[in-house]
């Protein structure tokens, strides 16, 4: 039962920091202003931040955290100490480290100046290092929270 529940922490948190990105992405982008009225502006931001989603790295990103992920579970069952604020800190530099990898790593239309990796992961640190940051806070919160937080803590007896 302990790896399925972990399994199911994981596609939780996926699924709760894609969505916090995606409504961080829309509302950053609904406060442009538009003829139409503001519901009708906040949903095509959905869509277009759903799209960036999908398309920019950050899908990729949740793809490319399992094996770390993986192995920060490990080492958190030997450590057993502060949960609450390894999981959502080890989340944050994870999400935020191969997010900023990953969107750098995407192919980018022709008009757009060609950078080399540093300078394209320095742009996304730019421009959306704090999101990250966040999602990547509410990845690790969301896995303690489904998964670890009930989770009996082993005693280590000295006999």
């Amino acid at each position: 039962m302990g790896h399925a529940n972990r399994v199911v922490g994981y596609l939780a948190s996926v699924t709760t920091a894609s969505l916090f990105y995606v409504v961080w992405l829309a509302v950053r982008f609904g406060f442009v202003p538009h003829e139409g009225g503001r519901v009708s502006v906040f949903l095509s931001s959905i869509r277009i931040a759903t799209f960036i989603w999908a398309v920019s790295g950050m899908g990729a990103t949740f793809v490319l955290m399992t094996l770390p992920w993986y192995l920060a579970v490990r080492a958190y069952g030997r450590l057993r100490s502060l949960p609450l604020i390894y999981f959502p800190l080890f989340g944050s530099t994870t999400a935020f480290l191969i997010g900023c990898g990953a969107t750098s790593m995407v192919p980018r239309p022709r008009f757009l100046r060609d950078d080399t990796f540093f300078g394209g992961f320095m742009n996304v640190v730019h421009g959306e290092g704090f999101c990250l940051l966040l999602t990547g806070f509410v990845f690790g919160l969301t896995f303690w929270l489904v998964s670890e937080r009930l989770r009996p803590s082993r005693c280590i007896n000295a006999s």
